[in-house]
């Protein structure tokens, strides 16, 4: 029978992991989208990700869709500022923590761990990394008159979508300092060094 002894984890490589937002492996959680062509170029660029890590040997952790979750399959797109309430944080709080706790558990064992970092989806305006879309929408669809006015109000912000917010905030608040990264910064730094 073989048997691990603690001197022998310094000889182990350490097991890399990368949290990832809920869609990589599960588009059916993302919104109606009508452009079949936006859809899956963004799921090729997904799967392509994906492969690219496992065949590294990355562990991967899905995280939960909050908008899912909370709006189901049936939700209208939103803007980042719709999600920005007290009762959004306070769910995503929840949903995230068990979350936190394993990074916890993991950062606890720095010999046989690394945490190479969490990655969003830009744009997305509860997972947004670099940027997501934000404008004044709220209010009745029917007999506004203005309803393609405010719609079109909807502009690209250089801010986090409000679940990575929040879980920026719940690491910060533990002390832990944990790389965000968009899908596109990840594949560069990957391309530039094997992680």
């Amino acid at each position: 029978m073989y048997t691990i002894t603690n001197t022998s984890y310094k000889n182990i490589m350490k097991q890399k992991i990368v949290f990832v937002s809920h869609c990589f492996f599960n588009d059916a959680a993302k919104l109606k989208n009508p452009n079949l062509f936006e859809l899956e170029k963004e799921r090729t660029n997904k799967r392509k990700f994906l492969k690219k890590i496992l065949d590294q040997g990355i562990e991967i952790v899905q995280l939960p869709c909050p908008e899912l979750i909370l709006y189901g399959v049936n939700r209208w797109g939103h803007a980042a500022s719709q999600f920005n309430t007290a009762f959004f944080r306070k769910a995503s709080r929840k949903m995230l923590e068990p979350y936190i706790l394993q990074i916890e558990e993991y950062s606890s064992c720095p010999e046989r761990f690394e945490i190479l970092g969490i990655v969003g989806i830009d744009g997305s305006p509860s997972c947004g990394v670099k940027f997501t879309y934000d404008g004044e929408w709220g209010g009745e669809f029917t007999g506004n008159e203005n309803v393609l006015s405010v719609l079109s109000g909807l502009q690209k912000v250089e801010k986090s979508g409000i679940f990575i917010k929040v879980m920026k905030d719940m690491l910060m608040e533990k002390g832990y300092e944990i790389p965000f990264y968009s899908l596109e910064d990840f594949e560069k730094i990957s391309s530039r060094k094997k992680l």
